[in-house]
């Protein structure tokens, strides 16, 4: 038995209108091409679905049957229609994200929830990872995107600039310091110091402007996470170097004091995509939603 599509929206137009004449004018058809389409449909079926009565066709009971079976198709075919039309306009769909903690422990929760306002039945995921486990996750394939500070190559992954911008100089609200509108390396000399751990780039980065300046700092004190690293300075344990996202963050709620630093250490944020598996939509927009964001703050 072979039916087609359009038999079946003729069928099922019929049943639910009364009338050939406004079955045809809902599938888009003359009158005629509906009646014919209805008599090879049950030509196609081998049984009668309609008898003729004044003019009029009425439903068999078995017509009205089979009906219940099309009906229910087509509701999966309109699930699947609206489905489509959802993804198509970001409205559905998952993402899957990792993040280094300068990004993922404040900014990206802010951003994904902006992102999804009008959004409400996307799914999204977010992993906070140190920059190397943000590349090795988004290697894996198992991730949409990652946020890294790291520059590193991998042969799963490409890597896309996302901004770069100096460090800031962070200080204790009240410290003597405050009282400058730029801080030079000069001004740390002797001062207590909050390091970021040894084995960040960012550290390494820090350390060999102090060291080209003849600066020695009280290296007591250090954390793997630049959020971290803030509210110890905030605790009065140090003044440091910071990146500017975070400090715009503890800034904003008045938990330390940062200042533009001299010489300056450029910090990238940069965004990772798994080589080998396309860029959704949804992923696109968010990487859309993210630069604007960026673009909103006042670091």
């Amino acid at each position: 038995m072979k039916l087609n599509h359009r038999q079946l929206e003729a069928f099922r137009a019929m049943i639910e209108t009364g009338s050939v004449t406004e079955a045809a004018s809902r599938i888009g058809v003359t009158q005629p091409a509906a009646s014919r389409l209805l008599s090879d449909f049950e030509y196609q079926i081998g049984y009668p679905l309609f008898t003729r009565e004044k003019k009029r066709l009425i439903p068999t009971s078995e017509a009205l049957a089979l009906f219940e079976e099309v009906d229910r198709s087509f509701i999966g075919i309109n699930a699947i229609a609206e489905a489509a039309r959802e993804i198509g306009t970001f409205r559905l769909g998952s993402l899957h994200i990792a993040g280094m903690p300068a990004l993922a422990l404040e900014f990206l929760p802010r951003v994904i929830a902006g992102f999804m306002t009008d959004k409400p039945d996307i799914s999204v995921a977010l992993q906070i990872h140190s920059s190397q486990k943000v590349m090795q996750c988004v290697a894996s394939q198992q991730f949409d995107i990652g946020f890294a500070e790291v520059n590193m190559t991998h042969s799963a992954v490409v890597a896309d600039a996302l901004f770069e911008t100096p460090m800031r100089a962070a200080l204790p609200p009240q410290h003597p310091l405050c009282a400058k509108s730029r801080i030079v390396a000069g001004d740390f000399d002797g001062e207590a110091f909050v390091s970021l751990g040894s084995n960040y780039p960012a550290r390494q980065r820090i350390d060999a402007v102090f060291m080209a300046e003849n600066v020695n700092r009280k290296l007591n004190v250090e954390t793997q996470l630049s959020f971290a690293l803030g509210h110890m300075v905030a605790r009065g344990l140090g003044v440091s170097v910071i990146d500017p996202i975070t400090a715009e963050h503890l800034e904003g709620l008045g938990l330390i004091v940062t200042r533009p630093f001299e010489p300056e250490i450029p910090y990238t944020y940069q965004m990772v995509f798994p080589r080998h598996k396309p860029r959704s939509q949804l992923c696109r927009a968010f990487v859309e939603e993210v630069k604007t964001r960026l673009g909103e703050l006042s670091y």
